[in-house]
């Protein structure tokens, strides 16, 4: 089962992995261990994890889990916070910095649009995530159909693991590993409804362990990984590829030794990718690890939108990709729900204030023709003392209202126009 070998993979990616696990390194299947048993609370895996004992020096595998489950939870804050304690040393030494020679020297343009313009010209578009951020998938979702109308048919996901997505035409909990993540199951959902074809291509072997060298079994995925899109684009050639994957996965050059993906897939295929990151210029819950390009754009140009930094016509970019987008500040004063959750406007935000729900109290909103027991959320939201309310497309849905344990209170139908 992918999800199985996925939660290893996790693991791997950061650590050395030793045969007698800790606490800490058995968090993440004591998270999947819970979800496993009720698909549909996300507040299972939560709970789960808070009732662990971690040990200091192994706490950095409690904390990946915990970030991987707030985001799916889509708690913003909560997850930003997770993933920065992994770095509670380095952030006790940096401090703030941000570069105004950077900002001087560039001109700043709506990243959707210049991706659009330069994806017209390619065959090939890659476009990484961070698996813990959700406005990755709404960005992406915001593109698609432009994507279709420039040849774009054909949408490669890491992770998928449903043989018969393209049939039943919405995602559910077996679908793969993040994509149980509300805004990337409505990404998926947004995907099919425009017509494209959604293209497993994960690895599916494990590793087989044979070299010494660290970045062994990191290699050996990445190439069957390359290998799957190079058969897929042999047999299907009516239409273009977008490629969506983790982190460095798109990388077209490595300076550790990690072939990766997108170099096995330059080799095979003889195509140079067009490769976007989406990782390296976002916020931090602790703004000393923010990068200082990061800092300088959103601090003296306020933006409101993703954008990419262009000097000469030419996009500026991070090591190993063509162009590299800089994200917004999303994290709130009051505690209220980042802005991303509309997907610039085109969700419709749902009050929940009439129905007069006590704080702790989970709110699901699940479209109405899925079949339940296995269900993604289109969105969802732990009530607050703040004004509570969901991000709906228009559509019917079948409202949850659950207890601070995930256990069904009552239920009702809405519909958003």
């Amino acid at each position: 089962m992918l999800k199985n070998n996925l939660l290893v993979i996790l693991i791997l990616c950061f650590y050395s992995f030793s045969m007698a696990q800790t606490s800490g390194q058995n968090a993440f299947s004591t998270a999947q261990n819970a979800v496993d048993k009720q698909p549909e609370n996300y507040l299972a895996p939560i709970k789960a994890l808070r009732g662990m004992r971690v040990e200091k020096a192994d706490s950095d595998f409690y904390y990946q889990a915990m970030m991987t489950y707030y985001s799916f939870l889509g708690d913003y804050q909560k997850l930003l916070y997770y993933n920065d304690s992994r770095f509670r040393d380095e952030i006790k030494k940096e401090k703030i910095d941000y570069d105004t020679a950077f900002v001087k020297s560039h001109t700043f343009v709506n990243a959707a649009q210049y991706i659009i313009a330069e994806a017209k010209k390619q065959q090939v578009v890659m476009i990484n995530e961070a698996h813990h951020i959700p406005y990755h998938r709404a960005f992406v979702l915001l593109m698609l159909k432009d994507f279709y109308a420039a040849g774009y048919h054909y949408l490669a996901l890491e992770t998928l693991d449903d043989s018969l997505i393209n049939q039943k035409k919405y995602p559910d909990y077996h679908t793969g590993y993040y994509t149980v993540e509300p805004l990337y199951g409505e990404m998926l959902r947004e995907a099919m409804k425009l017509g494209f074809k959604l293209v497993p291509y994960e690895a599916l072997e494990e590793c087989d362990n044979k070299g010494s060298d660290p970045n062994y079994c990191n290699r050996f995925r990445d190439s069957l990984m390359a290998i799957n899109l190079t058969r897929f684009l042999k047999k299907n050639t009516q239409g273009k590829l977008l490629v969506y994957a983790g982190y460095g996965h798109i990388h077209e050059g490595s300076d550790d030794g990690w072939k990766t993906m997108a170099q096995y897939f330059k080799e095979f295929t003889k195509i140079d990718p067009f490769t976007i990151d989406l990782t390296r210029q976002i916020e931090h819950y602790y703004p000393q690890l923010e990068s200082k390009e990061f800092t300088a754009v959103n601090r003296l140009k306020k933006i409101k939108e993703p954008v990419i930094a262009l000097q000469n016509n030419k996009p500026w970019h991070g090591n190993f990709v063509d162009a590299t987008v800089i994200f917004p500040r999303y994290l709130t004063k009051g505690g209220g729900r980042p802005s991303f959750y509309s997907i610039n406007g085109s969700r419709i935000f749902y009050s929940l204030n009439a129905l007069h729900l006590k704080p702790g109290q989970f709110v699901q909103a699940f479209y109405s023709n899925e079949s339940p027991g296995n269900r993604i959320p289109a969105d969802q939201l732990v009530i607050g003392k703040q004004s509570n309310g969901l991000y709906l497309f228009n559509g019917n849905y079948n409202l949850e209202i659950k207890n601070d344990n995930g256990h069904l209170i009552r239920k009702t139908t809405i519909a958003v126009k």
